[in-house]
């Protein structure tokens, strides 16, 4: 006969929609399943008897844990499973059990399973805890009405067979059924208790009760409601040690960490050998990312737990961090990654996964391994890499492979296959760093020329030849052009492509053949293909330079990019350096990236810069903030290397260096530089203001450089009026009515121009007067240098003027072309105290706009 091994105890109640799924899974694999029925009034007895005739009833007495110890009186196997009736076994369960509990040393006594519930219908979201299940008979009772507990005896074990939880996933109407009759069935407990202990110990199971099927609101207010009890009694009873934890790590998780951390170290006195506030106090320097703190009490948590394990007996609650040690080991491992512990960091991390640790949680470990800035600190962990890649699930180490390939580390071909990626980007990183190869042309063709050509024209088909020429023989580079489908421009490019490759092969007859072809296709290339016959007239030359160049510079046409690279590749352009070296690759990799450092390094990479045209352009914003005076130099590079850059904004007009400037005696060479940049990012210079400008410091006011001359000024405002419906940097005229409503003024004279101000005067009862000792500026105090001539016949100044934002390099006020020199408000008011005023009123408006009142000393 098979040995009497392992016996099921069950209790239900109603349970006909769920009890046969828990039998079936158990049957055959159970030696005896015992059953008891606390009232069913359904199905439930008649589907039992289907599987098994140890069926007791017994009278439902309003708690659970009398029901529990009740069905423990009948079974006769040495082992006892525990299992509800919307539960079932799995099936990795029922394959290695038996042999599990057989060759279990004798000192076992208890064992913990996996509970997967799953808290959907369609079975994608689950929870999973570990929880005593099993045990050696005789070993354990139940206590408590309502969330019973088992109190059971040492060794303890853990198995890796999972049991499926249901019911979560009930209906509402059955979920609120089950909750409504346990939180019941404690308030009501609680009107007859009188015991201060007993009272805290069923608040505790009504706030468990909440906390799974209540309202979170009603969940804290008991909860508050406990610490008050506990504190009333002065003395935390056992019961109120495993709510300090839950509690705590609720206010932990919630960012509450200095409360959170008081509950804790209140349990942590109360009853120092329990493990679990040494887990939460991981939880919390994880949190305060004090790595230190952390390590230390990891090993003082292990410490403590395997002190605990050896004589849980003596516990009478759950030692409930049991189900988080995997976390433990992991958090601790994190700990090591921080320190630059390697071989401590791999050995938790494998405790972890040996653990069951929730193998979602090992992206957290990813993260911090890719936090890791130092090459050999990375190389160290790639260790811990690998280990992840083998047991995670679902998780893509995208950005693993693109930091090995950053720091130029060589790893195997087996660790890299290892590596699961989602992008293509990614896919092609990998290749390269097994393959030792440039793979620009296959990461933008895929393999499709023709369509790659489509969608980028005649510039795509010049990058791409481009591409290949560095790396293809002119005859399969001729194999692949003959391929290329399109219209008559487009095949007579690459007659004209073909004509250049049989050129450098010194087949010059056949060269000349594929240029005439191409004049036939495309008669406009006339002008790039003539000189190039008649140099061969004239001699047979293979270094005769062919059309490629002229066509190249005439179709990019000086734009930053031949075709729409950025726009082709998209959030690939920053990870371009790492599947090529290409000039075009390594220069999209630094405008891409918003790491400066980054950029300036790859742009310093770059050795040819002549099909970039941008090059200097995005090497001087690199400068901007760090060196402006190199930055202005840089600058000034680009305009002269590439003269549409003499107007970003329009487009209208390119450097030519006509620009009127003045070289005034104030100015000096060792004056500093705050700021330079390309001004035609934002305005358009219309022509007549240099586009590349540096702003330097004076003692009481800023001046660009180069200093524009009135006549350019002239001539910028009125083009500017021509363009703009509404200039920049216009004065509403609702700021000079709140302005002077605030005075007592009854005339004026006014300096600036402002459209409508005359009536904004009469609307206030204010005479317009040339003579008037009363001056309003409302507008060219940005170029005025000579501020003390515009007031020195007032008595009265109201001015109106424009300040930057010094710490913002970016602000408008730097970039607008007819501001020649700024004031910042207080060196406003310093030069007008010179010239004999005293402030009386400082006003802001808007962002840059400010207004000051003065008045003749």
């Amino acid at each position: 006969m098979r040995r009497c091994l392992l016996s099921v105890a069950m209790i239900v109640k109603d349970e006909e929609h769920n009890i046969r799924r828990a039998l079936e899974s158990v049957k055959g694999v159970a030696d005896e399943i015992v059953v008891v029925d606390t009232g069913s009034t359904d199905r439930t007895p008649k589907i039992v008897k289907e599987y098994t005739d140890r069926l007791y009833f017994h009278e439902w007495k309003n708690d659970f844990s009398e029901a529990r110890n009740f069905s423990l009186k009948f079974p006769t196997c040495e082992w006892v499973l525990i299992l509800d009736a919307d539960e079932e076994v799995s099936e990795e369960f029922r394959k290695n059990i038996r042999d599990f509990l057989k060759n279990l040393p004798d000192d076992v006594n208890t064992i913990y399973l996996p509970t997967v519930s799953y808290l959907d219908w369609d079975f994608k979201k689950t929870e999973v805890a570990s929880t005593p299940r099993i045990f050696r008979n005789g070993t354990v009772y139940y206590k408590n009405i309502v969330h019973n507990q088992a109190v059971y005896k040492p060794k303890v074990v853990h198995a890796p067979f999972k049991v499926y939880h249901y019911g979560y996933i009930w209906t509402r109407k059955l979920k609120k059924k089950k909750y409504e009759r346990t939180a019941t069935l404690i308030r009501k407990h609680l009107e007859t208790v009188k015991d201060p202990v007993e009272k805290i110990y069923y608040l505790i199971q009504l706030y468990k009760t909440e906390k799974v099927g209540g309202k979170k609101h009603e969940e804290n207010k008991i909860a508050w409601q406990i610490l008050q009890e506990i504190k009333k009694i002065g003395k935390v009873p056992a019961i109120g040690l495993e709510f300090l934890y839950i509690f705590g790590m609720e206010l932990i998780t919630r960012g509450f960490l200095e409360k959170g951390e008081e509950l804790i170290d209140t349990a942590l006195k109360a009853f120092p050998e329990n493990p679990d506030p040494y887990f939460a106090k991981l939880a919390i320097y994880e949190r305060k990312k004090d790595w230190e703190n952390l390590y230390r009490w990891g090993s003082r948590f292990f410490e403590v737990l395997n002190r605990a394990m050896s004589q849980v007996e003596k516990y009478e609650f759950t030692i409930m961090s049991i189900r988080e040690i995997g976390t433990a080991h992991l958090l601790t491992c994190h700990a090591c990654l921080k320190l630059k512990k390697w071989e401590e960091a791999a050995l938790h991390l494998s405790k972890a996964i040996e653990s069951n640790v929730d193998r979602s949680k090992l992206a957290v470990t990813l993260r911090h391994v890719l936090e890791i800035e130092d090459r050999e600190d990375f190389q160290k962990a790639l260790g811990l890499v690998e280990k992840i890649a083998e047991h995670s699930e679902n998780l893509f180490f995208d950005n693993v492979v693109e930091k090995i390939a950053e720091f130029e580390i060589d790893v195997s071909e087996n660790l890299l296959k290892k590596l699961p990626v989602s992008k293509k980007i990614s896919r092609f990183i990998v290749k390269r760093l097994i393959e030792k190869k440039d793979f620009l042309f296959e990461y933008l063709t895929d393999e499709d020329t023709n369509s790659f050509v489509e969608r980028t024209g005649i510039p795509g088909l010049l990058f791409i030849f481009d591409l290949l020429k560095r790396r293809e023989t002119e005859g399969k580079l001729i194999r692949i052009l003959s391929k290329i489908e399109g219209d008559e421009k487009l095949s007579g490019i690459i007659q004209a492509l073909i004509g250049d490759l049989y050129l450098k092969l010194g087949n010059f007859s056949e060269a000349i053949s594929r240029y005439r072809k191409a004049l036939e296709l495309t008669p406009e290339m006339a002008n790039f293909i003539k000189p190039v016959i008649e140099d061969l007239k004239t001699r047979l030359d293979p270094d005769t330079e062919g059309v490629y160049e002229e066509l190249y510079r005439y179709f990019s046409g000086y734009r930053e990019f031949p075709f729409d690279l950025l726009g082709f590749v998209k959030e690939d352009a920053e990870k371009l350096y790492l599947i090529s070296d290409h000039p075009v690759a390594l220069y999209a990799s630094a405008v891409a990236t918003r790491d400066r450092e980054k950029s300036k390094k790859l742009l310093m990479k770059i050795t040819d810069t002549t099909k970039l045209p941008f090059y200097y352009y995005r090497l001087a914003k690199i400068h901007e903030e760090e060196d402006p005076k190199r930055a202005f130099e840089l600058h000034m590079k680009a305009v002269e290397e590439n003269e549409n850059l003499g107007d970003i904004a329009l487009g209208r007009y390119k450097y030519d260096a006509l620009y009127p400037n003045q070289v005034l005696p104030f100015m000096r060479k060792e004056d500093e530089t705050i700021w330079a940049g390309n001004i035609t990012e934002k305005f358009s210079g219309l022509g007549v203001i240099h586009p590349v400008r540096s702003w330097k410091k004076k003692e009481n006011f800023f001046y660009s450089s180069p200093f524009p001359s009135d006549e350019a000024l002239k001539i910028y405002r009125e083009r500017e009026k021509e363009i703009y419906k509404d200039p920049p940097f216009k004065i509403k005229k609702e700021y000079v009515v709140e302005a002077l409503s605030e005075t007592d003024l009854t005339d004026l004279k006014v300096r600036g121009d402002l459209p409508g101000l005359e009536s904004v005067l009469e609307e206030l009862g204010i005479e317009l007067k040339e003579n008037s000792k009363n001056l309003l500026v409302v507008s060219g105090v940005e170029e005025t240098l000579d501020l003390e001539k515009l007031v020195e016949d007032a008595e009265r100044v109201l001015l109106f003027f424009f300040v930057p934002d010094l710490s913002d390099r970016n602000d408008l006020v730097w970039y607008y072309p007819p501001f020649r020199v700024l004031r910042t408000t207080s060196q406003m008011k310093n030069i007008l105290e010179k010239a004999g005023f005293s402030t009386l009123k400082v006003k802001a408006f808007e962002k840059n706009l400010r207004f000051i009142e003065s008045a003749r000393r």
